[in-house]
C-alpha cells in the first residue's frame, strides 16, 4: 500500500505540505467527533490521530462526563445513559464553543467506578480535540461545532464481546450485570444513538471475518471492516491512494481481501471500502510512513510486534488519511 504526497502544483511550495505546521499556525482548534455505543471501539479507531500528531497536539475527553444524571438517579428514573434526558447537550455545546476560541473550560467528571458525577476539572484547548461518546452530533449545534465526524458501528456480537472485555477485564464489573445492561440499552441505542450515523463523514462497520482462523497457534481476532465514506461536495486537494499488488502477494501468507465500490447511503453518495482478514504489518507501516511525510513528522515508534494485523489497523490508517484530507482543505489559504 502506498500513499503519494500532495501535489506541489496544487498546494504550493514544499513548506506548505507540512500539515503539522499549518495546523499550528492556523490558530484553529479542530474538533474530531467519534460517535458510537459504549464499548464499540471509538478510542481504538481514533488512536492513529493521537499517535501520529502527538500528545502536545491532541487532547481527548469522553462525553460520559456530560451525563447530568448519575447511576443512582438513572436507576431511580428508569432511563439509560443513552437517553437524551440523561445528558447535558447545551453545556457540551457551550464548552466546545469556548474550546474553539482557545479558552479553558471547567469540564465535569463522571466516575465510571462509582457511577457518580465528581465535580469539575480544567480542560484546555489544544490544536486537535477528539471527543468520543454516545451523542457527539445529536443536535444541529453540536454538528456545526465539529470538523470531522466518525461513527463506529460494530455488529451486535462484536460489540458485546468488546464491551464485556472492557467492562469486566478493565473496570471490574460483574459479567451478568454487564450483559443485563447491554440488553436494557439496545432500544435506546436504536432510538437515539444509531440514528446519528446519517450525519457522519465516515461510518466504520465491523463484523466477523469470512476467513477461518489458521490452524496453527492461537486463533487471532479477524474482522471484516467496512469504511463508508461520504463523497465531499467541497473541492479537495487530491491524496492519491494506490495498492502495490505485487508487493501484497509477495508478503502475505494469510488470507485477506480489499474491495471498493460506490454506493448510496441515506441519500448521500459514498465510497465503500471493505477490508477483511489479516494484513502484513509492512503494509500498515508503509502507509503510516507516507502519512507522516504529509504531516512533516517522523514516524512514531512502532507498536506492531506481530507480522500480521487484522483489518482494524488498516481502518485506523484510513481514518487518519481522511482526517488529513479534511484538515488540508480547512487550512488552505
Amino acid at each position: 500500500m502506498a500513499l503519494s504526497c500532495l501535489d506541489k502544483t496544487q498546494i504550493g511550495d514544499v513548506d506548505s505540505m507540512n500539515l503539522l505546521e499549518r495546523i499550528r499556525k492556523s490558530n484553529r482548534v479542530f474538533i474530531v467527533a467519534v460517535a458510537g455505543d459504549s464499548g464499540s471501539g471509538k478510542t481504538t479507531f481514533s488512536s492513529a490521530i493521537r499517535r501520529m500528531l502527538g500528545v502536545t497536539m491532541v487532547s481527548t475527553f469522553s462525553l460520559d462526563d456530560y451525563h447530568c444524571l448519575d447511576r443512582a438517579a438513572r436507576k431511580e428514573q428508569g432511563i439509560t445513559p443513552l437517553h437524551p434526558d440523561a445528558n447535558q447537550f447545551e453545556l457540551l455545546a457551550e464548552h466546545l464553543s469556548a474550546l474553539r476560541r482557545g479558552e479553558t473550560v471547567d469540564k465535569p467528571v463522571y466516575d465510571h467506578q462509582s457511577g457518580e458525577i465528581r465535580g469539575t476539572e480544567p480542560f484546555s484547548a489544544s490544536p486537535v480535540i477528539i471527543i468520543e461518546g454516545l451523542h457527539p452530533f445529536y443536535t444541529p449545534q453540536l454538528r456545526e461545532l465539529t470538523d470531522f465526524k466518525v461513527f463506529v458501528d460494530p455488529s451486535r456480537g462484536v460489540k458485546r464481546r468488546w464491551k464485556l472485555r472492557r467492562d469486566v477485564g478493565e473496570r471490574g464489573y460483574d459479567p451478568e450485570e454487564v450483559m443485563k445492561e447491554i440488553l436494557q440499552r439496545e432500544p435506546d441505542y436504536k432510538l437515539y444513538v444509531d440514528v446519528q450515523k446519517i450525519y457522519a463523514e465516515m461510518v466504520i462497520k465491523i463484523q466477523e471475518s469470512r476467513f477461518p482462523p489458521p490452524w496453527h497457534g492461537a486463533a487471532p481476532e479477524r474482522y471484516s471492516v467496512r469504511l463508508i465514506q461520504q463523497m465531499l461536495d467541497v473541492p479537495m486537494d487530491e491524496v492519491e491512494l494506490t495498492i502495490d499488488l505485487s508487493k501484497l502477494m509477495r508478503l502475505s501468507e494469510q488470507e485477506f481481501s480489499i474491495e471498493f465500490q460506490r454506493d448510496d447511503y441515506y441519500g448521500k453518495r459514498v465510497g465503500v471500502m471493505t477490508i477483511d482478514g489479516e494484513l502484513h504489518r509492512a503494509m500498515i507501516e508503509e502507509l503510516e510512513m507516507k502519512l507522516c511525510q504529509i504531516l512533516g513528522t517522523s514516524a512514531p515508534a512502532g507498536e506492531l510486534s506481530d507480522p500480521y494485523v487484522n483489518a482494524t489497523k488498516m481502518a485506523q490508517m484510513m481514518l487518519m488519511w481522511r482526517f488529513l484530507e479534511k484538515v488540508n482543505y480547512l487550512t488552505r489559504d
